[in-house]
C-alpha cells in the first residue's frame, strides 16, 4: 500500500450488485478451476499491543483513500412511471432514498432526479478514482465525498461493461492519500481481507472476513473470476476496495449473493489483476479494446475427452467457427480442441476468453490445437471485440434500416449460435441487440450489445420487423418515447427509448 504523502424484477434468490445497482447474476458459474500459486502459509491476523485481534492500524492507513461516489440522473416523465421507477431503482440502488421526491400520482409533467450512491478509491496522486461501471452508468452528475465530508465534482473518464469497472477523476487534491493494486496476489481460501466502502450511504464503513473461494461465480459476458469473500458487503459497497493485511488492493467489491439485497456473508470482488489491466486502458484510452477470435466454445468433459482421444479433460472444444471471423481466416475448424495459447495451457472456456481478451486487436497469437488425434500449431491474427459500437454481428438488413438510422440500434433474431455466443438463457425470447451507435437514443436507453429486447410498450417482440413496426406506430402517434423491457443474462430491466430527433 502506498500513500501520496510518501506513505427490477425481484428474484426470490439471486446475486445482487453491492452498490448503486441490484444486478442479478447467473448462478451457473463459468469460472475455471484456477491453479493459483500457493502462499507458503496463512498470514496471521494483526494483534494489538494488548494481545487482542485488531485491524485498526491497517484501517487508519487505507481508509482515507476510499470515497463515497454520489450519482444523479434526470428522469423524464413517462406514462409507465411506476415501471421506470423500478428500472432506476435497479440502476441506482436503494429504493428508499429520497422518499419525499416520490410522486403520489402516476403521471408527472416535470422531470425527476433520481439519486444513488456507491464507493470508490484513489489510485494515484492525479485524482483518478476506481469504481464500478454500474455505479456511474447513465449518471448525469457524479460527485465524490471524502471521509471528512468534503464533496467534489467528478468526471467519468471511462467505463467497461464486461468487467463492471469505471474510472472517474477529480482535480488533484493536495496530499490526498491513495492506494495501489497488488502485483503479486497469491490469495488462498482462508486468507484475511478487509472491505471498505459506503454501504447504505454509511461512508467509511469497514468489514473483515476471509476469502471463501477463488474462481467461482461469474457475471454474464465478463472475462474475470471473482474472489468470493465473507466480509459483509451491502448495497453501496460497489466499487470499494478489498484489502489484504498488507494494505494492498486485492479486489474491487462488485456483487453480493443475497435473498433480500442485504449481506448474508457471500460477496464477490473483481481480482486486482483484472482491475489493474482494465483501469490502465480506461485511463489511457477511455475505453477497453479486446482481442477476438470469433468462435463458439464448449467445455471438454470427461466423456468428450475420451471421444477425442485426450488423456484428461483439458483444453476447450471449438463448437463453431463464426463466418468471417479471425479464427476462420487462420484455419481453425469446428471440432478442434485448443490446448495452448502462447505456450500457456488452457484449462477451460473462461480462461481462454480471458487470455484472448487480454491481447490487443491486431496481435498475432500462437496456439496449439488437437485435430483428428494429432497436435497442430496455428497462428491467429486477432480481431476486435467491441461491446459499444456497431460491429462484428450486424443485422443482415440493409444500411438504410430505420432502427439504425433513427435510434442507433442494430438487432438480430435469436438463433442457437447467437444464444451461445451471447449466453442468452433458454426460454428467453426477443430480439438480440448486435450494435449500438455511441451517443444514440439506444445508448441513452441503456441498451448495449448482448441485451435482449423482450417487450416494447408492453408488447412482446420476437422479430426485427415486429420491433420496427411497434416503434413506427408509436412515432405515427407522436409518442416521444417507448418503454423497453430488456434482459442481460438473468437480469431484466426497463429503459425508455427516445423517438425524438
Amino acid at each position: 500500500m502506498k500513500l501520496s504523502k510518501t506513505i427490477r424484477t425481484k428474484p426470490l434468490l439471486g446475486i445482487f450488485a453491492a452498490g448503486a445497482a441490484a444486478t442479478v447474476l447467473t448462478l451457473a458459474g463459468l469460472g475455471f478451476s484456477a491453479a493459483h500459486a500457493q502462499a507458503p502459509r496463512l498470514m496471521a491476523p494483526p494483534v494489538a499491543a494488548d494481545g487482542t485481534l485488531s485491524f485498526a492500524d491497517l484501517v487508519e492507513r487505507v481508509s482515507p483513500a476510499v470515497v463515497s461516489v454520489l450519482v444523479e440522473r434526470e428522469v423524464e416523465p413517462n406514462r409507465a412511471q411506476n415501471q421506470l421507477e423500478e428500472f432506476f431503482n435497479y440502476q441506482f440502488g436503494d429504493p428508499d432514498q429520497n422518499p419525499d421526491q416520490r410522486p403520489n400520482q402516476q403521471f408527472e409533467s416535470e422531470p425527476r432526479v433520481m439519486q444513488g450512491q456507491g464507493s470508490g478509491f484513489f489510485i494515484n496522486k492525479d485524482g483518478y478514482i476506481v469504481t464500478n461501471n454500474h455505479v456511474v452508468d447513465g449518471a448525469d452528475v457524479v460527485r465524490i465525498r471524502l471521509a471528512n465530508g468534503e464533496e467534489y465534482d467528478a468526471e467519468v473518464i471511462g467505463a467497461d461493461l464486461l468487467t463492471d469497472l469505471a474510472v472517474i477523476k477529480v482535480e488533484p487534491l493536495p496530499n490526498q492519500p491513495f492506494v495501489e493494486f497488488a502485483d503479486d496476489v497469491n490469495l488462498r481460501v482462508g486468507d484475511w481481507v478487509l472491505a471498505v466502502g459506503n454501504p447504505f450511504g454509511l461512508g467509511g464503513s469497514v468489514t473483515s472476513g476471509i476469502v471463501s473461494a477463488i474462481g467461482g461465480q461469474n457475471r454474464e459476458n465478463q472475462y474475470i473470476d471473482f474472489i468470493q469473500i465473507d466480509a459483509p458487503i451491502n448495497r453501496g459497497n460497489s466499487g470499494g476496495p478489498t484489502f489484504d493485511l498488507k494494505g494492498r488492493v486485492v479486489g474491487v467489491n462488485s456483487a453480493i449473493y443475497s435473498p433480500n439485497g442485504g449481506s448474508v456473508g457471500i460477496g464477490f470482488a473483481i481480482p486486482a489483476r483484472t482491475a489493474k489491466e482494465t483501469v490502465a486502458q480506461l485511463i489511457a484510452n477511455g475505453s477497453v479494446t479486446r482481442g477476438w477470435l470469433g468462435i463458439q466454445l464448449q467445455e471438454v468433459t470427461t466423456e468428450l475427452a475420451a471421444a477425442l482421444g485426450l488423456k484428461e479433460a483439458a483444453g476447450v472444444l471449438v463448437a463453431e467457427v463464426l463466418d468471417g471471423a479471425p479464427a476462420e481466416a487462420a484455419g481453425l475448424q469446428d471440432g478442434d480442441v485448443i490446448l495452448e495459447i502462447g505456450g500457456d495451457d488452457i484449462a477451460g472456456t473462461n480462461e481462454l476468453s480471458r487470455i484472448v481478451a487480454a491481447f490487443a486487436p491486431g496481435e498475432t497469437i500462437k496456439m496449439k490445437i488437437l485435430r483428428d488425434g494429432r497436435e497442430r500449431n496455428l497462428s491467429v491474427k486477432l480481431g476486435e471485440r467491441d461491446g459499444d459500437s456497431i460491429a462484428e454481428v450486424d443485422d443482415p438488413s440493409d444500411e438504410d434500416d430505420s432502427l439504425a438510422s433513427d435510434v442507433g440500434l442494430r438487432v438480430s433474431e435469436l438463433n442457437d449460435a447467437l444464444r451461445q455466443q451471447f449466453r442468452v438463457p433458454d426460454g428467453v425470447n426477443g430480439v438480440l441487440v448486435t450494435g449500438v451507435r455511441p451517443g444514440s437514443p439506444a445508448q441513452a436507453a441503456g441498451l448495449r450489445r448482448g441485451f435482449v429486447i423482450l417487450q416494447v410498450d408492453g408488447e412482446d417482440v420476437d422479430t426485427a420487423d415486429e420491433l420496427r413496426s411497434i416503434i413506427s406506430n408509436a412515432k405515427s402517434h407522436d409518442k416521444e418515447a417507448v418503454l423497453l423491457r430488456m434482459q442481460l443474462g438473468e437480469n431484466r430491466q426497463f429503459g425508455a427509448l427516445s423517438l425524438g430527433e
